[in-house]
């Protein structure tokens, strides 16, 4: 009975072919480090890994433009030191926001 759970647990190397543990850590005929194979992602994995990275994008483009803008604006109005602040005041507004878009867009997207 033995024997038979262990040929169960024997699967193909993913690369070589030979048979390995399904819980070996790598294959002992070719050393794969992945000897089931690499892990596929199912749809609803990968749709939320591309909202992640839309995300991570939106965010940091959020917070460039909006202290782009306030820093345009202090420089046009007063010179170097208000464009610094209205920069702050940019970056203080633009964190939340994109973080609202990003929010906005895990609950609808």
């Amino acid at each position: 009975m033995g024997q038979v759970r262990n040929l169960k647990e024997l699967i193909s190397c993913h690369d070589c072919g030979g048979q390995v543990s399904f819980s070996a850590q790598h294959c002992p005929r070719c050393g794969s480090t992945e000897p089931a194979g690499p892990y596929v992602h199912s749809p609803r994995q990968l749709r939320l890994h591309r909202i992640e990275q839309y995300n991570d994008q939106t965010l940091v483009g959020t917070f460039v433009l909006c202290c782009g803008i306030g820093f345009f604006y202090g420089a046009v109005t007063g010179g170097t030191w208000p464009a610094i602040g209205y920069a702050l005041v940019g970056a203080i507004i633009g964190v939340p926001a994109g973080f609202i878009i990003n929010l906005s867009r895990r609950l609808f997207g």
